[in-house]
């Protein structure tokens, strides 16, 4: 089985580096920078290619692993009559590739992947395609990278990228914000490993609203004043201490001061 692999970003490099590993041939890497074409290619064994014009069309898979601001542009320049073609953009309809191929879909890794990933596992593969075919065909495609393989229309799968953003890039934005501050005020950030490992657990068999604590929770407004004037030299932290304070407060019935502090 022959793949194109159109991108030569973070997810270009890893799903290229572990379909290579299982087998599949990588025929050719498109990237816009002729230099990050070849790089990634050198790696896969792959020609580089840089023209959309020029590239190969006897693949059995194109790959289109680019930002969701350039997909339209490169399936644009795309006609690939009846070949798989499979995007990877979570928050994109499927139905930009339909005047590409008349087989086309979405692969999306619901993961934030780094080029120096050597698996994806553990992680939910996302697939949808353009007809039942095609989805047994992304299936097949999706459990090389993960056992875990789930399918979701366009409609439902946005609100999945959604869920994403909440569950994995805003709680890792908390634990930056956390981190920062351990390192700023001399604090081993290591001893909040175990808890913060615990409730990823708990989550799993028990629902949030019943293992939420802390002083918001309770209606412990001195305890939040003073976090609060703890945070006044870390004014972006304090903002989202502030606005998760007043949801969790307002979610269980506590009506927070109006106070300077707050």
């Amino acid at each position: 089985m022959q793949v194109t692999i159109i991108g030569s970003g973070n997810v270009a490099t890893v799903l290229g580096r572990l379909l290579a590993q299982k087998g599949y041939s990588i025929r050719e890497v498109y990237s816009r920078n002729a230099e990050n074409a070849l790089l990634l290619a050198n790696q896969l064994g792959a020609k580089p290619v840089s023209d959309l014009a020029k590239m190969d069309k006897g693949s059995d898979i194109y790959l289109i692993t680019v930002t969701d601001d350039a997909l339209p542009g490169i399936t644009a320049a795309l006609s690939l009559q009846d070949k798989l073609v499979i995007h990877t953009a979570g928050s994109v309809s499927k139905e930009v590739l339909q005047k590409v191929s008349a087989n086309y879909g979405v692969l999306w890794p619901m993961k934030m992947i780094r080029k120096t990933m050597t698996t994806l596992e553990p992680v939910t593969i996302v697939v949808d395609g353009s007809s039942e075919p095609v989805t047994r065909q992304l299936r097949q495609l999706a459990i090389q990278f993960s056992p875990i393989v789930t399918q979701a229309d366009d409609a439902t799968r946005v609100k999945m990228h959604l869920l994403a953003a909440l569950t994995s890039n805003f709680t890792n934005h908390l634990y930056h914000l956390a981190v920062n501050y351990c390192q700023a005020e001399n604090i081993d950030a290591a001893s909040f490993y175990p808890l913060i490992e615990e409730t990823a657990q708990r989550i799993k068999s028990t629902h949030p609203k019943q293992l939420q604590a802390g002083p918001a929770f309770r209606g412990d407004r001195q305890t939040i004043n003073k976090h609060l004037q703890l945070l006044e030299k870390y004014p972006d932290t304090r903002k989202v201490y502030k606005a998760m304070t007043e949801s969790i407060a307002s979610y269980f019935g506590n009506i927070m001061p109006e106070k300077p502090g707050l």
